[in-house]
């Protein structure tokens, strides 16, 4: 049965994924902590407009258009086909999680009739509004969902999958669906615990509680 074994050899799609050397990403980006880990396959742009805390991990697909600067906290994780684009500014807390597919949009076209839309127009003749989206720590937003700009989603906040987040969200909340409601709380205390535990750990630096 050997003879009907397919060769396999350099079919990077049927094999494990393959990491960015970590010397390649401090070389690259605005700044780049220890133990990050970037997969091949995503897009970084402008790498110099990036920054990443220590233990990050950005998956294959993903895709960072950085605007005016992209700036991840330590053990943020980026899923399979999430992005983050608009041109403006996004920064992501300590132990956030961005679930597969999600957009992450920091400017947008203004439709007001100021100017023209898309970028084939000379920039003189167009109307765009760069803004800003955080993600505060320890949030998560989950497969899919749409982060619009202007949008502080805040510290353990919880966004469903397929949600449209339009509108500031209150720290340790859970929210879901479009229009976007409060659900739920989630309690702070024990991941506020174990992260501490991490930090110390790693670094044997305090890590103070981040709630008060």
């Amino acid at each position: 049965m050997e003879g009907l074994q397919p060769d396999l050899d350099g079919a990077a799609e049927l094999g494990p994924g393959q990491l960015l050397p970590e010397n390649l990403l401090r070389r690259a980006l605005r700044s780049c902590g220890r133990g990050t880990r970037v997969f091949r396959g995503c897009r970084l742009l402008p790498p110099e407009a990036i920054s990443m805390g220590d233990f990050c991990q950005i998956d294959e697909g993903v895709m960072i258009f950085a605007g005016e600067g992209v700036v991840l906290g330590r053990h943020v994780h980026m899923a399979f086909g999430s992005s983050i684009s608009g041109g403006g500014w996004c920064e992501i807390g300590d132990f956030a999680g961005i679930g597969a597919g999600v957009r992450l949009i920091t400017g947008t076209e203004v439709v007001d009739g100021s100017g023209l839309t898309n970028p084939t127009i000379p920039a003189s003749y167009r109307a765009v509004h760069r803004g800003r989206v955080v993600i505060g720590a320890h949030a998560v937003v989950f497969t899919n969902a749409v982060v619009l700009p202007d949008v502080v989603v805040g510290e353990g906040a919880i966004v469903a999958a397929g949600s449209v987040v339009h509108r500031d969200l209150k720290p340790w909340c859970v929210y879901a669906g479009n229009p976007i409601v409060q659900v739920g709380t989630r309690p702070a205390e024990k991941v506020i615990e174990l992260a501490r535990r991490i930090v110390e750990s790693e670094s044997g630096e305090s890590f103070g509680n981040t709630t008060g």
